[in-house]
């Protein structure tokens, strides 16, 4: 069994602890990532390594089809939902700083979502992956990509009030209340305001680097990283 890592960086976790019930009820109404993940898997269904897996809910969706799961996060209140709402004898959570990985196995398939641009040193760490990745696994990442490398708060509150109706007719009013004021809750906007996002152009050019030959997604304001092994 894998043991927690010691170099979980405090604030960063404290700030998700403070709002992972309502960040799990807005990721599992608004699950719309999952099959991005699932259409790229790999050949080979031995193990999955989960980077960044929050509440685990890709983490649950990987178990249907991997021997075995191991899910990292550096909050231990989003893991505690996970274990609660999504455990399964298949995964395994674990709280550990994705920039400090301290695995010994190797992996059939690394995947993380949203996750990457919260790393100060993003390149060691995408190097890093590439040693436990085995020969035809493969990485299928996705994550936040904008011209401007960290948006206006602003923004996200002109957003939030803008998709509050079409969120009524998705998701019923009383959910995309609860939706709205998540999104206006003064610890979501601080964790945006600290947020820094790679341009598109620089994105591709990083993990272009260390994931020779790899292929883009782009998924809105997001950006999809598929490589293979080979």
């Amino acid at each position: 069994m894998l043991k927690s890592n010691w170099k979980i960086r405090r604030n960063k976790s404290v700030m998700f602890d403070a709002f992972a019930t309502e960040y799990d009820f807005a990721a599992t109404l608004q699950n719309q990532k999952s099959d991005f993940f699932i259409k790229n898997l790999s050949s080979s269904k031995g193990t999955a390594l989960d980077i960044g897996c929050g509440s685990g809910i890709l983490a649950f969706e990987l178990a249907k089809y991997y021997d075995r799961v191991v899910a990292v996060d550096f909050s231990a209140k989003m893991l505690d939902i996970a274990r609660q709402k999504r455990s399964s004898p298949k995964i395994e959570y674990i709280q550990m700083d994705a920039s400090h990985l301290a695995v010994d196995r190797q992996f059939d398939l690394i995947v993380s979502d949203s996750t990457f641009h919260h790393l100060k040193h993003l390149p060691s760490t995408l190097q890093s992956l590439k040693k436990i990745l085995n020969p035809h696994g493969k990485v299928v990442f996705l994550d936040n990509v904008s011209e401007v490398e960290t948006p206006a708060t602003i923004k996200y509150v002109v957003g939030a009030a803008r998709d509050f109706m079409p969120d009524s007719s998705k998701y019923g009013f009383r959910n995309a209340s609860r939706l709205l004021k998540f999104r206006l809750s003064p610890s979501w906007l601080k964790h945006l305001a600290s947020d820094r996002y790679l341009s598109e152009g620089r994105f591709k050019k990083i993990y272009g680097r260390y994931f020779p030959g790899c292929y883009f997604v782009r998924l809105g304001s997001l950006m999809g990283v598929i490589w293979e092994n080979l």
